[in-house]
């Protein structure tokens, strides 16, 4: 029996409008009716997310929130949240150092402000597609907290130059990946969005078997196959697909949507 659904946004219900499709709202609501609970699971921080609820039709029929890629956990009724494997302020300021010189901006979130050394025309777009103000500011004359990632924007086609960088430079105090064509994240190693799902899991007091999750990217790997039914949209990267459990129909066609009704009839996967 499906007791939990777990979703990424961007790519997956949420399109490049920021925009959250009507018939995905309606199958929340059908399957909440029958008792599954409902779960957005993202790489924003938390706060951004709770902001942008309302706007997508979410704000009634969202249980729980993962925010920055399984880093923060929200259980909506009771406010209660959790927190795990923060990065250093020292850390963060390292790879600042880094990774600026290759293009990237380094970027210091403080609830819905984004601090950042220069506004570009991209920095711009990232903005209002996730919904945050920006604050021109040398990050590192902030007196800065630890964090659970580091976010850095960039033009797309600067993102091989990064990953490459990222894959030819290992270090065991972070991983780096691609979470947009435009955003590009360091977490501590052992953070992933599975690690979030697992907080939602223990909360609930539910089982891997209990839950579906949705993703479309990289960064939704540890949490479709810590699932026992991990689906990927088929506008999803390859390495996503190969991790699934089965594959829904694109974004675009309302995929999320169309697989549930076709699936979850009852809360029993069929």
């Amino acid at each position: 029996m499906i007791r939990l659904i777990a979703t990424d946004l961007d790519g997956t219900i949420i399109n490049s409008a920021n925009e959250c499709h009507p018939s995905t709202v309606e199958e929340i609501k059908r399957l909440r009716g029958m008792g599954v609970r409902f779960c957005v699971c993202s790489g924003r921080p938390l706060d951004s997310v709770v902001g942008l609820l309302k706007g997508w039709g979410l704000e009634n029929d969202t249980d729980y929130l993962i925010g920055s890629n399984g880093g923060e956990v929200m259980e909506l009724a009771t406010g209660k949240r959790a927190e795990a494997y923060p990065l250093s302020p020292e850390l963060l300021r390292e790879l600042w150092d880094i990774y600026e010189p290759l293009g990237l901006i380094p970027t210091y979130q403080i609830g819905m402000d984004l601090y950042l050394p220069v506004i570009t025309p991209q920095a711009e777009i990232v903005a209002h597609r996730v919904g945050i103000n920006l604050i021109q500011q040398d990050v590192r004359t902030m007196d800065i907290e630890q964090r659970i990632k580091t976010l850095f924007i960039l033009n797309p086609e600067d993102m091989e130059k990064a990953e490459r960088y990222a894959a030819e430079h290992p270090d065991p105090r972070y991983i780096a990946f691609k979470t947009a064509p435009d955003l590009f994240e360091m977490t501590h190693p052992m953070l992933a969005k599975d690690v979030g799902v697992q907080i939602v899991a223990a909360m609930m007091h539910i089982t891997p078997n209990e839950i579906m999750t949705f993703g479309d990217t990289t960064n939704d790997i540890r949490m479709l196959e810590y699932a026992r039914y991990g689906i990927c949209v088929a506008n999803g990267t390859d390495d996503a697909k190969a991790a699934a459990f089965d594959i829904a129909p694109a974004m675009e066609e309302q995929g999320f949507a169309k697989y549930l009704r076709q699936h979850l009839q009852t809360p029993e996967y069929k």
